[in-house]
């Protein structure tokens, strides 16, 4: 009983003491509550840039033209003027072959023409005007036939008043009539000369162009590639001939090619026929300068598609003014089909856990999750699509302690940091708080194409 008694005397004392124990301790709580800080971030802005739209294939560069250049007569090689790797203009010679015999065909021809002049009584061809009444031979048969005519007008004006015989009278007809034959016999035989003589300039000249031809040159086009305005120069890739050799009529002698500009064939695969189309800018890469592009223009595209590769092709046209690309060689080549703007944020703004792609939009202190799907990269800077507009601020970094709707304060980044993705810069605090508890664990990574050079292609 007295035990009893005891017990009923303590228990007010002890729920007093319970009472002040969870009074302290829920003070305690929101104390701690209290001291919660917002996350210290940094923070870029989303903005509206002008991007490429490009295929990307692989081709071959070529010269711009590829000559085989072969000899146009048989003999035998005295001296190959140039070798492998020398640069030529057009027209310059090569290869010279023997020229013994084609001289002496020259020398022969020469005193063949000589000897018709002089039946002619000229020293050089006349002109095709030359009139052959004035050769000696066709004025002595006119002067013999005008003195024979009025021999007759004579005889026949004594026969009219019966003073001349019959027989005279005959005799001068008749000598007309053979004046008159000499005459024109002398005409033919001139005509005959003169083009025997036209003849043997002809064999001159074909003589002479022989023993030219025994000289190989460079070829000479009738007119310059695009964008090339001085002399037109060739590469010489292959030399075929050595001193000594006997060579035939079309014989190749050398290999030659332009390098300024050179061609590009690549195949286009079918579905990509609506975007190609002349004119449209492209870029080249090549494993020999791997940071650096070069320029080029589609120059024409095959309007039939190959039926068993279902492609297309397409030549771009490369200036190689510094000869850094090489006839012959690998390229990855990009034809740009169109620029649009594109929404872009930087890359380290970018946040993919568990199979979610997003990123955090800072609005009056807090930031809100906005789920995005991105594109090609450029430039430290990622092609987004979502609900997010032109001019906002997004967090760059400091993602893995956010959640939606957590408060956050904007902290400055180093300079060297602060150059990057066009971050806005703003002092505030410091804050080294407690995550919240319903903060995820995300990790910001950048797109993992941008080491994908067909990140910012169509194809």
């Amino acid at each position: 009983m007295n035990a009893l008694r005891w017990l009923l005397a303590l228990a007010p004392i002890v729920g007093l003491s319970w009472l002040s124990g969870c009074t302290h301790e829920a003070d305690e709580l929101s104390s701690a509550a209290a001291e919660v800080k917002p996350v210290s971030v940094t923070v870029g802005t989303a903005e509206e840039r002008e991007q490429e739209l490009a295929i990307d294939i692989v081709g071959s560069l070529k010269g711009w033209e590829e000559v085989k250049l072969g000899s146009k007569k048989s003999g035998r090689v005295v001296h190959t003027l140039h070798d492998v790797g020398d640069r030529v203009q057009a027209g310059e010679p090569l290869v010279k072959l023997e020229t013994v015999n084609a001289k002496l065909a020259v020398e022969q021809a020469q005193r063949r023409l000589e000897t018709e002049l002089a039946k002619l009584g000229l020293t050089r061809p006349p002109s095709t005007e030359f009139d052959v009444r004035t050769i000696p031979t066709v004025v002595q048969a006119q002067i013999a036939l005008e003195r024979a005519q009025k021999n007759f007008a004579r005889i026949r004006e004594l026969h009219s008043r019966n003073v001349s015989t019959i027989e005279a009278f005959d005799n001068a007809e008749f000598e007309v009539k053979e004046r008159q034959a000499a005459y024109d016999a002398a005409v033919l035989n001139a005509r005959a000369t003169l083009a025997a003589a036209h003849a043997s300039r002809v064999e001159l000249e074909v003589a002479r162009q022989a023993l030219d031809d025994l000289e190989i040159r460079a070829p000479e086009p009738s007119h310059n590639p695009p964008g090339v305005a001085g002399p037109l120069v060739y590469a010489v890739t292959k030399r075929l001939v050595a001193e000594g050799q006997m060579i035939r009529e079309g014989d190749a002698v050398a290999e030659l090619t332009i390098e300024n500009p050179l061609r590009l064939w690549a195949p286009v695969p079918e579905r990509f026929s609506p975007y190609i189309a002349v004119g449209q800018a492209a870029r080249v890469h090549v494993a020999s300068h791997p940071d650096r592009s070069f320029p080029g223009a589609v120059a024409w595209v095959n309007p039939a598609v190959d039926p068993d590769s279902r492609t297309f092709q397409v030549e771009v046209s490369v200036p190689n003014d510094e000869h850094l690309l090489r006839p012959g060689g690998f390229a990855k080549l990009s034809i740009v089909v169109r620029r649009e703007p594109r929404l872009m944020v930087p890359a380290e703004a970018i946040v993919r856990f568990a199979g979610v792609t997003k990123l955090f939009v800072l609005r009056d202190g807090h930031v809100h999750a906005v789920p995005v799907e991105t594109g090609f990269e450029s430039d430290g800077r990622v092609e987004i699509e979502g609900e997010v507009p032109p001019g906002v601020q997004v967090v760059t970094t400091g993602q893995s302690q956010l959640a939606d709707g957590t408060a956050v304060v904007v902290r400055q980044r180093s300079s060297a940091a602060s150059g990057q993705a066009g971050e806005v810069n703003s002092s505030g605090p410091h804050s080294d708080g407690p995550p919240p508890a319903a903060a995820e664990a995300p990790s910001a990574a950048p797109n993992p194409s941008a080491a994908d050079p067909k990140a910012r292609s169509i194809y």
